[in-house]
């Protein structure tokens, strides 16, 4: 199902859009971190996107799953993975989030480690009256639950 459609995006790079998320929106340590490093990225403002909400137990799982098998079943079901920057600039799109909601952006996996090493998957929350950007861990053995729900694109949507 499409969660949200991007027609533009209002930021030129990464950079902008997290200078700016400061002000409005907590973003975690590892977000921080992880992007600190990040040079010269540039946003596709005209790119048009449809992002889609898919909870795990739609992919068939029944209990609680690892993140490579959801992420094989999202590849089967014809689902594609969120560029890391795409992913933060998410955070813009949803600010009626239900409290105590948490959306779990599906990232490949090692595109966003920290400098610890450690790999990151962002999500979305909204808890204590406030719009979050924080992440979980991201490597294949990690564990979701059929109640969560992943941010995704469809392949057929930018072929």
């Amino acid at each position: 199902m499409i969660w949200k459609k991007i027609d533009t995006i209002k930021y030129n790079s990464i950079y902008a859009c997290i200078k700016d998320f400061k002000k409005k929106y907590v973003l975690s340590h590892w977000i921080l971190d992880i992007f600190k490093k990040v040079k010269g990225h540039k946003f596709d403002k005209n790119k048009k996107i449809n992002i889609h909400r898919v909870k795990v137990k739609e992919l068939g799982f029944k209990k609680p799953t690892k993140l490579n098998e959801i992420y094989k079943r999202l590849d089967k079901r014809g689902y594609g993975l969120i560029e890391p920057e795409l992913a933060i600039y998410l955070r813009c799109l949803y600010k009626d989030q239900p409290v105590g909601e948490w959306l779990r952006i599906a990232v490949p996996f090692n595109s966003m480690v920290d400098s610890d090493g450690v790999p990151h998957l962002p999500k979305l929350g909204s808890a204590l009256g406030k719009l979050f950007i924080e992440t979980y861990w991201s490597y294949p053995g990690a564990i979701f639950h059929p109640h969560n729900d992943f941010l995704v694109l469809k392949k057929n949507d930018f072929k």
